[in-house]
């Protein structure tokens, strides 16, 4: 789908003119002298030439606008990121989001879905919760946080226990295989865009738009054996979860990392003396952070934590 936009620009133009016969008259009726008055006009009338050429060389503020503004913008729309197909909404100019969600959810119908996803679509069952808005892929990070944990889980040989170490390297290639690229964290709930000015940024850049279905399950991560994928569970909190996985010797055990669809990130108490329910939203995403890291990797759970929230739908 191709949007279209006209302009029309409008310039003005000032002339002025002098009576020559009145300039005639004048010259009748006095003498001056010709080199004291002709010698200040002609500096005059060269310096008006001399600023008209600059300005006619520099281009005016809206003119520079108007050019950055006219940059086409592709939106590459997906139902899940591993999908094969995909819709395309070209702008040639700059777009607000509003523009792009409302013509998504018009033309998504277009895409090859399955059964499931069909009934969800057309009753607008997006998950907006979850829905994502991608700059590009992979994230900038994402490599040298997978580098940092396998320069970890070497340490931890001489560190750790054998799990241990294994633990950090099964997460290593766990994230190298996610789909994490680099998100924009704006709200994409189509209602609240629509109300509010403030949430409706202007998007000038070609990106990536998933729009998922409602998910059903919860990923629990860290300083587990492995990561694992769980059921989600209605009312269910981080410690109901952490019962699906087994957690190592040296993890956290007072609070968990809780990144949520819309990339938020939480921090759930776990411990007997300070917990306390908080709702897991279906899609989350629950990180248990290592404890006793050496000194070289002591900002690693804040790293991996960071990667994770831009984990794709």
């Amino acid at each position: 789908m191709t949007l279209l936009v006209f302009r029309n620009l409008a310039g003005l133009a000032i002339s002025a003119t002098s009576p020559i016969a009145q300039r005639k008259r004048d010259q009748k009726r006095y003498k001056p002298n010709f080199l004291k008055i002709f010698l200040p006009i002609s500096f005059v009338v060269a310096s008006l030439i001399a600023s008209s050429n600059l300005m006619a060389q520099a281009p005016s503020h809206e003119d520079a606008v108007a050019s950055r503004e006219n940059q086409p913008v592709k939106i590459t729309v997906k139902t899940s990121l591993d999908s094969k197909h995909q819709l395309e909404l070209n702008y040639p100019v700059p777009v607000r989001v509003n523009q792009i969600l409302s013509d998504s959810v018009v033309n998504i119908n277009q895409l090859p879905l399955s059964q499931e996803q069909t009934k969800l679509v057309s009753s607008n069952d997006i998950f907006w919760t979850g829905a994502a808005l991608f700059e590009r892929f992979p994230h900038p990070q994402k490599q040298r946080v997978v580098n940092q944990l396998k320069q970890l889980a070497s340490v931890g040989k001489r560190e750790w226990e054998e799990e241990q170490s294994q633990a950090a390297f099964k997460l290593a290639a766990y994230i190298e295989n996610l789909k994490v690229g680099q998100r924009i964290f704006t709200p994409l709930d189509y209602d609240i865009v629509r109300i509010e000015p403030a949430k409706n940024p202007l998007v000038n850049n070609d990106m990536t738009l998933v729009l998922p279905s409602r998910p059903s399950t919860v990923l629990i991560t860290g300083a587990v054996t492995e990561p694992k994928v769980v059921s989600w569970q209605e009312r269910g909190n981080a410690n109901s979860y952490l019962k699906h996985a087994v957690t190592l010797n040296n993890s956290a055990n007072s609070e968990v990392w809780v990144i949520q669809p819309d990339g938020q990130v939480e921090q759930h108490p776990i411990a007997y003396w300070n917990q306390k329910h908080f709702e897991i939203a279906p899609g989350a995403t629950i990180y248990l952070g290592f404890s006793s890291l050496p000194d070289e990797f002591n900002t690693i759970n804040e790293d991996i934590v960071n990667l994770l929230r831009n984990r794709a739908p």
